[in-house]
């Protein structure tokens, strides 16, 4: 585990580099968690009161990023579903390397303390609007085959494979150490059905273009299904008009 040993030195290093700009720092990701390889990127956020952004850097051999975010924009991600999904587990193993005002630390054990019910009718709001604007990806992915325009049609299906799993996790109520687990975690939550489809749409499993197009597409249908008790009149009225399209 040398790898692990030195990303934790040159976080601490960097940290008391940029700690007189900041309010406070901390480590989060794979190497906070110890679960980092030696190519894992080493993530810290700074909390900043101005001039919010991202910042990559490569630091004795390994990239850095620096994400800097206001005090309003991490509480953010205890509030919002969809950041919330991975930002509660972030949290909850994050290293707090700067903290002056003790803010860092009342924010992690916020995160140690967090559910879902917390933000429970924002969640499926959020997740049920989600599939409205995703709806627009069904009618590119069904136009772009029947024209026999592969590129667009991919292009599009990958909008669906990738969102589409973002609003199941907010419906199932998940709560990810990172992105990376998230995937996984949705598969186990849905079953084989949608495991079958979206290991075929992304590509994971053998299949012809038209077959993995149709698979992205049996995503957006198990997710209406899903959350179609969440959509007023004039969201099923889109949604079903979307769905109707996979068949």
């Amino acid at each position: 585990m040398h790898h692990h040993a030195h990303a934790l030195a040159v976080a601490e290093r960097l940290a008391a580099d940029l700690a007189p700009g900041t309010r406070g720092i901390g480590l989060f990701g794979s190497v906070a968690k110890g679960t980092d390889h030696p190519h894992s990127d080493i993530d810290l956020f700074l909390a900043v009161d101005a001039d919010p952004g991202t910042e990559v850097r490569q630091v004795q051999g390994r990239m850095v990023t620096l994400s800097r975010k206001t005090f309003a924009d991490l509480d953010g991600g205890l509030a919002n579903p969809w950041e919330a999904v991975t930002a509660v587990g972030a949290w909850r193993h994050a290293v707090v390397l700067h903290d002056p005002e003790g803010r860092m630390r009342r924010l992690q054990a916020r995160a140690r303390d967090w559910t879902w019910e917390t933000i429970a009718a924002a969640a499926d709001q959020w997740a049920a609007r989600e599939l409205v604007g995703l709806a627009e990806e069904v009618h590119k992915v069904a136009g772009m085959l029947a024209l026999d325009r592969p590129r667009a049609a991919a292009a599009n299906r990958a909008v669906l494979v990738l969102q589409v799993g973002y609003a199941l996790a907010v419906a199932d109520r998940l709560v990810c150490d990172s992105e990376n687990d998230l995937w996984d975690a949705v598969a186990a939550a849905e079953g084989p059905a949608w495991t079958s489809a979206w290991d075929t749409a992304a590509g994971i499993a053998a299949a012809d273009h038209a077959t993995g197009c149709r698979a992205a597409l049996a995503l957006y249908r198990h997710a209406a299904d899903r959350l179609d008790r969440h959509l007023d009149a004039a969201e099923c009225a889109i949604v079903r008009t979307a769905r109707d399209l996979t068949a």
